[in-house]
C-alpha cells in the first residue's frame, strides 16, 4: 500500500472533522496564508492521558552488523524516536513536527502540495526531559515500506498514559528514513514488488527487523546512548553513591512490550519467540511470518484487526493461532481497513475524506480519535496486565460494551 500520497492536504489547525461550510472557509483561509507566505500549523488531537509527553530522536549505529540492503557496505544505521512522560510544568515546550524537513519536502513533492507536510504538528514537546525512566518500555514497528513517523501520534497518546514508547525506522524498508544530520535513505527492492510476494526476501526483511529491535533494546541499556536522552545523562558523582537515583536513571530493558502495524506486528510476534526480554506483544492487522508461525510462543499476544482480515482471508493467522500457547486475544474494529492502524485517520478527520482523494478508502470510516482511543484502551489493558502487573479487566470483557465497534473473536 502506498501511504505517501495518502498524506493528502492536511490543512487545518483544528481537531474536529469540519463540515462542508467550515472546509470551504478553512480552504480559503489556508490559500490566503500560502499567498501571504504565512507559516500555518496543523495540530493533531490533544493527548488524553494524565502525562505531558516529551520526544527526542536518536541515531543508533550497529557496528557489529553490516546492512544487508545498503548499496554500499556499511554498518546497519537506525533512527528511533522516543515518546515519554515529561514534567507537567516543562517550560518552553516546542511541539515536535510530525515530519523532519527532508521527509516533509519529499512528501510535498509526492502529493504535489508544497508546504503541507511541514505544517503537521504533534502534541509532544521536542527535547523535553524524560521524567519517568522507571516506567515500562514499549517498542513499536511500522508496516512494510512505511515509516515510524506515521505512528508518532499513536506513540505520544500511549505515552501520555504512563509508558515510555520507542518507534523504530528500518532503513531500505521504509519509503524514506531521515537521519538527524539530514541524510535521506530510500528503499531497496521490496518483497512485495509487482503485486507478488518474494518469500525469501520477505524473511530477510523480517530477520533484519528482528535484529534491529534487539539492537535498539541493547542500545537502551547502554549509558552512552541513554545519556543522549534529555533528562537522563550520566549520573553525577553524588548520585552514583545513591543506588535509588542510579536505578531511576536507567530504562527498564529486561522486560518490555513490543507491537506493530502490519509487518511490524509480524516482527513483534517473532521477537517474543527469539528474545525473552520481549515479554508481551501485539499485532495491528498484520499477517505473521517466520519460525514462530509453526513453533509458536508461550508469551501473551494480542491481535487487533480490520473486520475483513480474518483467519479465512489470512492463512498465516490460521496456522499460527493454535501455536500461541500463552494468553491470547483477537479483536476486530468496525469501520477499519488495513491502513486505519496508522496516524492517517487522524489527518483525514481534519480535512474530510474528499481531501485524501483515492487514498481516503485506505483509512476506513471510523473516526481517527475514536480509533486511537480504542487502540490505547486495548493495548493499555494488555501491557498493564503483563508489564505493570495490574489491570487489564477490559481483556476479560469488563467495560468492552463501551466500545461497540469492537468484537472479540474466539476459535
Amino acid at each position: 500500500m502506498s501511504i505517501i500520497k495518502s498524506i493528502g492536504s492536511f490543512l487545518l489547525d483544528s481537531i474536529p472533522t469540519p463540515n462542508p461550510i467550515e472546509m470551504l472557509v478553512q480552504s480559503v483561509l489556508l490559500s490566503l496564508a500560502f499567498a501571504l507566505g504565512a507559516k500555518a500549523k496543523l495540530l493533531v488531537p490533544a493527548l488524553t492521558g494524565p502525562h505531558k509527553v516529551g520526544t527526542t530522536v536518536l541515531e543508533l549505529v550497529d557496528h557489529s552488523r553490516q546492512d544487508p540492503f545498503a548499496p554500499t557496505p556499511g554498518p546497519r544505521d537506525l533512527v528511533i524516536s522516543l515518546f515519554y512522560p515529561t514534567d507537567k510544568n516543562v517550560k518552553n515546550c516546542k511541539l515536535a513536527p510530525q515530519f523532519p524537513p527532508g521527509t516533509a519536502a519529499a512528501l510535498d513533492v509526492e502529493i504535489n502540495a508544497p508546504g503541507v507536510a511541514e505544517m503537521i504538528t504533534t502534541r509532544s514537546c521536542l527535547g523535553s526531559p524524560m521524567a519517568r525512566p522507571d516506567l515500562p518500555l514499549l517498542l513499536l514497528g511500522p508496516g512494510l515500506g512505511t515509516t515510524r513517523l506515521f505512528h508518532s501520534d499513536m506513540a505520544g497518546e500511549i505515552a501520555s498514559h504512563g509508558w515510555n514508547v520507542v518507534t523504530v525506522d528500518h532503513p531500505y524498508d521504509s519509503f524514506i528514513v531521515e537521519y538527524p544530520d539530514g541524510r535521506l535513505v530510500f528503499p531497496s527492492d521490496s518483497p512485495t514488488a509487482n503485486g507478488t510476494v518474494n518469500e525469501a526476501l520477505l524473511l530477510e526483511f523480517l530477520d533484519a527487523r528482528v535484529k534491529d529491535m534487539q539492537f535498539v533494546l541493547n542500545s537502551l541499556s547502554n549509558s552512552s546512548v541513554t545519556s543522549q536522552i534529555p533528562g537522563l545523562g550520566y549520573p553525577s558523582s553524588s548520585s552514583r553513591s545513591n543506588n535509588h537515583s542510579l536505578r531511576k536513571s536507567k530504562l527498564k530493558t529486561d522486560k518490555v512490550g513490543v507491537f506493530g502495524h502490519s509487518f511490524g506486528g509480524a516482527a513483534a510476534l517473532q521477537l517474543l519467540k527469539d528474545d525473552k526480554r520481549f515479554h508481551v506483544g501485539a499485532d495491528l492487522d498484520g499477517g505473521v511470518y517466520g519460525t514462530v508461525v509453526k513453533e509458536g510462543t508461550d508469551s501473551p499476544f494480542l491481535f487487533i484487526r480490520a473486520p475483513e482480515h480474518t483467519h479465512i482471508t489470512d492463512p498465516t493467522w490460521a496456522e499460527a493461532w493454535p501455536n500461541l500457547r500463552g494468553f491470547k486475544r483477537e479483536y476486530s474494529v468496525n469501520g477499519t481497513v488495513h491502513g486505519s492502524f496508522t496516524d492517517l485517520p487522524i489527518f483525514r478527520d481534519l480535512v474530510g475524506r474528499e481531501a485524501l482523494g483515492d487514498y481516503a478508502d485506505q483509512t476506513g470510516t471510523i473516526g481517527g480519535t475514536r480509533l486511537l482511543k480504542i487502540e490505547t484502551a486495548l493495548l493499555g489493558a494488555l501491557f498493564d496486565r503483563f508489564l505493570k502487573g495490574h489491570g487489564g479487566e477490559l481483556l476479560d470483557g469488563k467495560g468492552l460494551n463501551c466500545y461497540p465497534e469492537v468484537t472479540r473473536h474466539e476459535y
